[in-house]
């Protein structure tokens, strides 16, 4: 997919506020039978996939890099890019042609669930001792970078269902 086919999402907002107040407010919205614009996921199941490269900044667990070390210059020009993630891109550790299972089988729980990881997200990357933490695609990355890659994450997925 060109850049020129993605979202251009505004790369100066200020994206603690964006998780504090903006995020919240759309998860309460949601109501469970929003119709996916592309992809196979449901709105429940696109929720829950947020949690993961969340925990991902917050687990004490061993990150794999995925990403030959020759081609994170190029993922981290994305990252600091005006471009949002193309329609359907493939993460290389997610099942290509079926959904993850839900972890919680009520919406409201997911609901729940992912405001809860968001604020210990934030808690983890604002902590004076946090400097970086390996993300499988775009290497290490910083408070900033971890900020701008869930607000590119986010914003894809809630476009997805047409919730931004």
């Amino acid at each position: 997919m060109q850049k020129q086919e993605r979202a251009i999402l505004d790369m100066t907002i200020d994206l603690e506020d964006f998780f504090q107040v903006t995020i919240p407010k759309i998860i309460d919205e949601v109501k469970g039978n929003e119709p996916a614009i592309w992809g196979l996921m449901n709105v429940h199941q696109m929720l829950e996939h947020l949690l993961f490269p969340l925990n991902f900044a917050i687990t004490e667990n061993p990150i794999i890099l995925v990403t030959p070390e020759e081609k994170l210059p190029r993922q981290r020009e994305f990252l600091i890019s005006e471009f949002g993630m193309p329609k359907n891109f493939k993460t290389p550790f997610l099942p290509v042609d079926k959904t993850v299972p839900l972890i919680k089988q009520d919406l409201q729980e997911s609901k729940d669930l992912l405001k809860d990881t968001i604020q210990q997200f934030l808690k983890v990357i604002n902590d004076s001792d946090f400097t970086t933490k390996l993300h499988p695609v775009f290497g290490q990355l910083d408070k900033q970078q971890w900020l701008t890659f869930q607000y590119k994450h986010f914003s894809h997925h809630f476009m997805q269902f047409g919730l931004l």
